[in-house]
C-alpha cells in the first residue's frame, strides 16, 4: 500500500512515496512466505530500476538516453529510508498509517504569526532534526500550499499485491486470521438472515436493486463495527445500524 506526497516540510516540492509492506509474500502458486528482513541496498536499487522501467515504458525510448544517466549517476540505487516493522500493536500501526494517509502539506499548528502581510511558521529539518523558523509572504505561501493540491480524480493512495481488492490467493489468506477472529465472524454470520426473519427486510438489499457485499467484521469491547461496500459506495455500521462513515467513489 503506498501514499504519494509531493511536499517536505519546508512546503517546497519534494514528490515522494511512503510505503507500507507485509512481512510475507505471496506468490501465483505459494500462498504465503514469511520474510522478516529486506536487504537495504536491494530496496534501494528495485526501487531505482522500477521506477526507471515504468517511466521507460511510459515514455518510450526518448527516455533511454536519461534512464542510463540516471542509472550511472546513482549505482547505489536510489534513496529509501526504512523504518522496523511498526509492531502487533494494531491500535499504534493504524494510527502510523493514518497519519501518513490522511496528512496535509501543514498542521495549523506550525503557524506562528500572520501579521496580515507575512506568514511565519516553523518546521523540523529532515537531515539534522533542526527546528527551522521561517517567514515569508502570505502569497508565496499560499503558493506553497495549492501545489500540493492534485488533480480530480488523481488517486493519491495505490493498493498493490495481497491490498488490490482480487487477488489470486485472497480466499486462502483469509484462512490466517486467528482462532478467535474466525470464531467471532462465524458468531455474528448470521445477522443476515435474523433480520430477514424477525422484520421480513434484507439489511443488504439496496433501493436500486443491487446486493451489498459484507466487506469485514470488527469487534471491540462493547462495539460491533460492520463494512459494507456497494457498487459506489463503502458504509461504515454500528451494531444499531446507524451510519458511522460513508465514502463514495468512481469506478474508473
Amino acid at each position: 500500500m503506498s501514499t504519494m506526497h509531493t511536499f517536505g516540510r519546508d512546503l517546497k516540492w519534494n514528490p515522494h512515496i511512503h510505503m507500507l509492506l507485509t512481512e510475507g509474500a505471496s506468490g501465483t502458486k505459494t500462498v504465503w512466505k514469511k520474510i522478516s528482513h529486506f536487504p537495504f541496498n536491494m530496496l534501494r536499487k528495485l526501487w531505482q530500476a522500477t521506477l526507471l522501467n515504468l517511466l521507460h515504458q511510459r515514455l518510450g525510448d526518448s527516455f533511454y538516453r536519461l534512464k542510463y544517466s540516471l542509472f550511472k549517476t546513482y549505482s547505489d540505487g536510489f534513496y529509501v529510508y526504512t523504518k522496523p516493522n511498526i509492531g502487533s500493536n494494531s491500535s499504534e500501526a493504524i494510527k502510523y498509517i493514518i497519519r501518513y494517509t490522511g496528512r496535509p502539506a501543514m498542521a495549523q499548528s506550525r503557524i506562528l504569526d500572520y501579521d496580515g502581510q507575512f506568514v511565519t511558521f516553523y518546521y523540523n529539518r529532515h537531515e539534522d532534526n533542526q527546528h527551522v523558523t521561517e517567514k515569508i509572504h502570505d502569497f508565496e505561501f499560499i503558493k506553497r500550499l495549492i501545489i500540493h493540491i492534485p488533480d480530480e480524480q488523481f488517486k493519491m493512495i495505490r493498493y498493490y499485491g495481497l491490498y488490490t481488492k482480487k487477488y489470486i490467493h485472497s480466499s486462502k489468506l483469509y484462512l490466517l486470521d486467528s482462532l478467535e477472529k474466525k470464531h467471532f465472524k462465524k458468531k455474528h454470520s448470521h445477522w443476515r438472515a435474523r433480520l430477514l426473519l424477525a422484520f421480513g427486510i434484507d439489511p443488504l438489499c439496496c433501493s436500486c436493486e443491487h446486493t451489498m457485499k459484507l466487506v469485514d467484521i470488527f469487534h471491540s469491547g462493547k462495539t460491533l463495527i460492520l463494512i459494507i461496500s456497494h457498487l459506489t459506495y463503502i458504509v461504515v455500521l454500528s451494531k444499531q445500524f446507524s451510519i458511522l462513515w460513508r465514502f463514495d467513489y468512481e469506478y474508473t
